[in-house]
């Protein structure tokens, strides 16, 4: 699925880049530049992702092209006597002590009274199923190794049925929350994709919360990031960005030149972030910011100034001398070790200077996205 982008939004000398897809990627939903965060699909096989039939209730599944890639339907023709099971995912070994999220995306059209449950724990836990969506449940195993599986019901009693139920891309995870559909594993590199295409990002030293967006703990997430050649003399830093405490001296971005050069987008006060550049160190400031709000800034520098935006807005210049060296890696979430705590679903950079009239431009792309 994709994301809606203002019509001007500025791609050209983009050197790096990554969006996360906020406000559309959540726990079922992928996009083309975020499939979703790392996971491994414990039901690896077709064979693990088909219902299977339950205790003398007559049940068959098949491909559905009817209804798109991917979707299978469950066809139920015949329930044992009143019996409320009418199908299973088979049996996966589930360690004590640890915690799994099974889901499955339904689609059972007009038809009442069905719900999925735990098998294999002491009691089950319900999940209601109606119309289409996906549908999720998170058990931690206790009191020993057990043998899960999801089953498939219906409330009332019944002698007879002629049901047909869609399903598609059934899952197994070890994390408390969902996240994507794979039918393998998701690694750290895949997960989050360079709007280039040029280079991997490794997301194996961030957090996620529990919709699966990547997040920045404050303690120890950043990504370590190469890019094309970006000149001392001119460039941009582009973040859409939401401060989520009032720690000083902590990093969106840290990079350093030769004769230590510092290019950096630093949480400088209490409430507001700067524009770093230079030896000795310039700072502009993008004024005071509201924690947990979205804002869009934009850094961009010359040979000797730099200028901080906020919501397409100019705050301030600053002068600096000695531009020092281009650079070709950088960190993001930290800088000189010091680690951000906030939210970053958007991250570029360019190799020019991003005009007013272009960064105004960006912003409109994206303020009612994050309502900025």
């Amino acid at each position: 699925m994709g994301i809606a982008r203002g019509p001007n939004l500025i791609k050209d000398n983009l050197v790096f880049g990554y969006d996360t897809g906020y406000g559309v990627a959540d726990n079922s939903t992928a996009t083309r530049f975020y499939p979703g965060e790392p996971t491994t699909n414990q039901a690896d096989t077709d064979a693990k992702r088909n219902w299977g039939t339950h205790n003398g209730a007559t049940s068959s599944t098949t491909t559905a092209p009817e209804k798109g890639p991917g979707w299978k339907k469950l066809i139920i023709t015949n329930i044992n006597g009143n019996n409320y099971r009418l199908a299973q995912f088979p049996y996966l070994a589930h360690a004590n002590g640890t915690t799994r999220t099974y889901s499955v995306e339904f689609d059972v059209g007009g038809l009442t009274g069905y719900f999925m449950f735990v098998d294999g724990t002491s009691g089950y836990a319900q999940t209601n199923v109606s119309g289409k969506g996906r549908y999720s449940t998170t058990i931690t195993a206790s009191g020993g190794n057990k043998s899960i599986a999801i089953f498939l019901g219906k409330s009332g009693t019944h002698s007879s049925i002629n049901h047909v139920i869609y399903y598609k891309e059934y899952q197994v995870e070890e994390k408390s929350h969902a996240s994507p559909f794979t039918d393998s594993t998701r690694s750290d590199t895949t997960s989050l994709i360079d709007l280039k295409k040029t280079t991997n990002i490794d997301v194996s030293n961030v957090s996620f919360d529990s919709t699966g967006q990547p997040e920045f703990d404050g303690t120890d997430d950043e990504i370590d990031i190469t890019f094309p050649t970006l000149s001392s003399n001119l460039g941009s830093i582009e973040v859409v960005v939401a401060r989520k405490d009032t720690t000083t001296n902590s990093f969106i971005f840290g990079a350093v030149g030769g004769s230590t050069n510092r290019y950096y987008l630093r949480h400088a006060a209490s409430t507001s972030y700067d524009a770093c550049r230079g030896n000795p160190l310039a700072s502009a400031s993008f004024g005071s910011l509201t924690e947990d709000k979205f804002y869009h800034l934009v850094m961009t520098w010359n040979a000797n100034t730099i200028y901080a935006y906020t919501n397409g807005e100019l705050m301030n210049t600053s002068s600096y001398t000695n531009p020092g060296t281009s650079i070709t890696s950088g960190n993001i979430g930290q800088g000189s070790g010091n680690h951000v705590m906030a939210d970053l679903p958007v991250f570029k950079i360019h190799s020019q200077i991003l005009s007013a009239t272009e960064i105004k431009n960006n912003y409109k792309a994206y303020k009612n996205r994050f309502n900025l």
